[in-house]
């Protein structure tokens, strides 16, 4: 049983215990291709953290609660939460993380890392975990690296991840996990290269940014992109891009700055570069004997590989195309920004429009033929604001799990639904909403009577203060909560609202420690600026 493996040492007997993405590195390695200095933290590792600390048991009991197939997203969000909470809190065994410090210190005491998953089977052509696990850059220091190790474990039980192994019908009771630790290049110019165009078969793609990969990856900047042809490796076109900002290392961290202006100028790779670019994608493509998609940077103008797999748009595959959308909701707090400005400034003010334009038409007025042509415009711009509800909204309400997580990492609370607490000090009208909701509820604790009358819709005979709360409720969020919250006229309550407030009764209400609250309030402040 080996906890460490140097890139060197790997054979092809170790591939299910280094993962795909470490395995093919050593490939690359052996076939002379440049890559960093690597080290692999293999499965072994990962089976001895959650055997000594008892959460291979903890684990299949969040997940089995139900059938796993049967689980709605948020039942699987809420147990992935669950479950990396725990790692964030179990710490190594003593002779696990002995080991592992000796090595990590010997090999990376002073150096900036990059810490990657290698799950077996993640790289695999037809179930690419391609970024639904989690990877993070310029860590630094031992205890640093060994923290970030079991957050990348910890990503094997994302929501996303979860998700997308339901799709494939993947075992996740026997899941498990390697990590990849290179040192890492700071590149000054970096991309990624599809050896294959998804539209076009022979022809391959290039996208380069300056600075470090990240932001091309979580969308935060804009690549430019070279469409090439695969047999003469002649360039086909190129679409240049704003060039306005790129991302670099900072102390502990990478930022976010504004490209200089003579970088700004001019793109990221001359043509002789492209053709570097493409000719060392090809050699990975040859290699594995599939189209690949190789992520890469240059340094002082030499070329580094950092990784290579099987391209994965090519498929048709409904898990395939559903994994983008898994991807979608993983956005880097730069990217949540700018998309918050999108949708306040373009979004909204779009769809206001819209639904005004459509509102000052009349139907009724409309002979058959333009009652046919109105109602396909309006069916097209339904489908329209649904995808757009898909691909930007959902995506930035699930933000706040940004916020969850910077702060579980930082607290570790041992409740991971701690920092909720913190958005209640807040004066959004969903929340004040639910304090209203809880009033409701804690009456009918204290008179179990009215848990009865609402039940039994005898509505006539309840208290007259709870009523007045009700129609307190009604007259301040009709808007925002028109599904339950309507106006009460003493013979009638909706449905949704009766079933809301007993269903609330069944849980104590929560109590809120201000005095906590302010003091981690500020940790997660200062978490969230220098994120």
């Amino acid at each position: 049983m080996r906890w460490v493996i140097p890139l060197h040492e790997i054979g092809d007997s170790d591939r299910r215990k280094v993962g795909g993405k470490c395995y093919a590195l050593s490939v690359m390695s052996r076939s002379e291709l440049n890559v960093p200095d690597t080290v692999c933290v293999t499965t072994d590792a990962y089976d001895e953290y959650i055997a000594s600390t008892g959460l291979r048991e903890r684990i299949l009991l969040e997940l089995h609660r139900k059938n796993f197939g049967d689980m709605r997203w948020e039942e699987i969000w809420d147990a992935s939460l669950r479950i990396r909470n725990m790692f964030l809190r179990k710490p190594l065994s003593p002779t696990l993380h002995e080991h592992l410090r000796e090595r990590l210190d010997f090999l990376y005491k002073d150096k900036s890392v990059v810490v990657r998953s290698s799950a077996p089977g993640e790289d695999a052509p037809g179930t690419s975990f391609a970024g639904l696990h989690d990877s993070y850059v310029n860590v630094r220091g031992t205890a640093s690296i060994l923290d970030h190790i079991k957050l990348v474990w910890a990503s094997l039980w994302s929501d996303a991840a979860l998700l997308y192994r339901r799709e494939l019908g993947l075992d996740v009771d026997t899941s498990s996990m390697a990590v990849v630790i290179q040192g890492i290049v700071v590149g000054d110019r970096s991309g990624v290269t599809f050896t294959r165009n998804p539209n076009d078969q022979s022809q391959g793609v290039i996208e380069s940014v300056y600075g470090l990969n990240q932001g091309l990856v979580d969308g935060t900047v804009e690549p430019d992109r070279w469409i090439v042809d695969r047999a003469t490796h002649e360039i086909v076109s190129h679409r240049a891009s704003e060039r306005s900002h790129y991302v670099v290392t900072g102390m502990e961290k990478v930022i976010l700055e504004i490209l200089p202006r003579d970088m700004a100028a001019r793109p990221p790779l001359n043509s002789d570069e492209v053709e570097e670019v493409f000719q060392t994608a090809l050699r990975s493509e040859s290699l594995f004997k599939v189209p690949q998609d190789m992520e890469w940077t240059y340094r002082n103008d030499m070329l580094v590989v950092l990784q290579s797999r099987p391209i994965t748009t090519l498929s048709e595959d409904r898990a395939e195309n559903l994994r983008g959308w898994y991807l979608s909701l993983r956005r880097s707090f730069e990217n949540l920004k700018a998309l918050r400005v999108k949708i306040e400034n373009e979004l909204i003010p779009a769809m206001i429009q819209e639904a005004e334009r459509l509102a000052g038409r009349d139907p009724v007025t409309y002979s058959d033929e333009e009652l046919a042509g109105e109602m396909e415009q309006r069916t097209e711009s339904y489908e329209k604001w649904v995808d757009i509800y898909w691909a930007e909204f959902i995506p930035f309400a699930h933000g706040v799990r940004l916020f969850g997580q910077v702060y579980n990492n930082a607290v570790r609370p041992e409740d991971p639904y701690e920092f909720i607490d913190l958005l209640r000090n807040t004066n959004m009208a969903s929340l004040e909403r639910n304090r209203l909701l809880d009033d409701l509820a804690a009456e009918v604790r204290r008179d179990p009577s009215l848990g009865k009358k609402l039940r039994d819709h005898q509505y006539s005979r309840m208290d007259r203060r709870f009523i007045d709360t009700l129609k307190e409720f009604s007259r301040r969020f009709s808007d925002t909560s028109q599904s339950i919250a309507v106006e009460y006229e003493g013979k009638e309550l909706p449905d949704g609202l009766v079933k809301i407030i007993l269903e609330l009764t069944e849980h104590p209400r929560r109590t809120i420690r201000s005095e906590a609250r302010n003091i981690k309030g500020g940790i997660v402040k200062c978490c969230v600026w220098n994120h």
